[in-house]
């Protein structure tokens, strides 16, 4: 089975500030049969939104590496996601964190966000 998780943030720098601040906002639970209408180029539609079961995974690998993917002092904030409910998983939202984390850093130090993806996947 494919893991599915969908995440996506905006980043807003701090140039006065010490820490690097996550917010991850997120919805109702699973289970509620939600319509799935986010499109996915992996498979079938995604339902919108975060459900609390998976925010704490999305926020572990958000902020769980200070190596390649550090970021600068700021506010990452979880602005959308999409879950599958029967190919979601704890592990798919905290590699989904730790991927959008390497991406949201290459764009901010000037590298290609693509290959800095590609190695995070390689990486698993």
């Amino acid at each position: 089975m494919t893991m599915r998780a969908s995440l996506g943030a905006e980043f807003s720098l701090d140039p006065r500030g010490l820490v690097t601040v996550f917010e991850v906002p997120f919805g109702e639970p699973l289970g509620l049969g939600a319509a799935a209408g986010c499109g996915s180029e992996l498979g079938r539609p995604l339902v919108a939104g975060l459900p609390r079961d998976f925010a704490d995974a999305a926020l572990d690998g958000l902020s769980g590496d200070t190596g390649v993917g550090a970021l600068p002092a700021g506010l990452l904030r979880v602005d959308r996601a999409g879950f599958d409910e029967a190919g979601s998983s704890e592990m798919a939202f905290q590699l989904a964190g730790n991927l959008l984390r390497c991406v949201v850093a290459a764009q901010l130090h000037d590298r290609d966000p693509l290959a800095a993806a590609q190695a995070a996947v390689r990486a698993w």
